[in-house]
């Protein structure tokens, strides 16, 4: 990276946080400043003067602060590494600084501070975004994704529309088409109110770890944390699969794995792709089968299409 690369900086953002090691911290809270820089060109926002060519940095600003409230770390390296992993949805290069003014220091001191400088890992890149080699130096090409989105808490309808939205948002992703509401009985045995889910196709040059991050940062930016599995929650999105049928990503890794796995198993994840695609054909343990046959066979689970007002 040149050391002349175009840039968006957000510093000086000071959240109220419960981050330490000491109880009280995580109890009474303190006040966290944040300094996060973008490496990202700017290029295309300078020539056409549009909010949609570059990276919003007040939906930035309240994606980073929403990290801190909803959260508790006992390290401050935690959370800039939080940070950091959703700010590389928007920029290929990010440098994260979180000071702890009030950290308990007996001695007087002007500011503690981490520094986290994140990069994306171009082989994971490459592979990610297709499934041929692509030509060093080029544009990644756009591919296909299906995302599956629920909610249980709160105004489940309305934080499904704006999560929708904000993916939309992005300059890196599209949302191609959307399905209908589907409120669905809970999955995994926890009692909970139902969920309403929904279902989009997007396209996207980002690599499918990056999208995961940007999803993963919109469930946090609507207040989602992660303590209970299967648990109720504000918002949930899942990638569901990268790529066409004919040109679908296969991925193992601690952080993602594509397919879903668990994908045919739930009709809340089946139903609205089949209502955007019926002539899917998705993996199974068996083989690649239609959409539509397996959806068929979930019959026991409740699931009931919500009409449009």
């Amino acid at each position: 990276m040149s050391a002349d690369s175009d840039r968006i900086e957000l510093r000086g953002l000071r959240v109220r946080g419960n981050h330490g090691v000491f109880d009280f911290e995580k109890r009474e809270g303190q006040d966290f400043v944040i300094d996060v820089t973008l490496h990202t060109s700017v290029s295309r926002a300078a020539a056409t003067d549009d909010i949609a060519d570059t990276v919003h940095y007040g939906e930035l600003a309240e994606d980073v602060a929403h990290i801190v409230e909803d959260n508790i770390f006992d390290l401050i390296e935690t959370l800039a590494a939080r940070i950091a992993e959703h700010c590389l949805g928007l920029a290929e290069h990010v440098e994260v600084v979180v000071h702890k003014p009030g950290a308990p220091i007996q001695r007087s001191f002007n500011d503690v501070s981490v520094t986290v400088v994140r990069s994306r890992d171009t082989t994971d890149a490459a592979a990610a975004n297709t499934v041929d080699d692509q030509p060093a130096g080029t544009e990644p090409a756009e591919t296909e994704a299906y995302l599956n989105l629920g909610a249980n808490l709160g105004d489940a309808t309305d934080t499904l529309e704006q999560a929708v939205a904000a993916l939309d948002r992005h300059p890196k992703i599209t949302v191609l088409r959307r399905s209908s509401l589907y409120r669905t009985a809970p999955w995994g045995g926890v009692d909970q109110n139902d969920f309403l889910n929904l279902g989009i196709i997007v396209a996207t040059s980002l690599p499918a770890p990056q999208l995961l991050a940007v999803a993963q940062g919109i469930e946090v930016a609507c207040g989602r944390t992660r303590e209970l599995r299967w648990g109720p929650r504000t918002l949930d999105i899942d990638l569901i699969r990268f790529g066409t049928a004919q040109a679908e990503l296969i991925l193992d890794t601690d952080a993602l794995t594509l397919p879903h796995p668990r994908a045919h198993e739930r009709a809340f994840v089946l139903a609205p792709w089949a209502e955007l695609d019926e002539a899917a054909e998705i993996r199974t343990p068996t083989g690649p089968r239609s959409i539509t046959a397996v959806l068929s066979e979930l019959g026991d689970q409740e699931i009931k299409r919500i009409p449009a007002p």
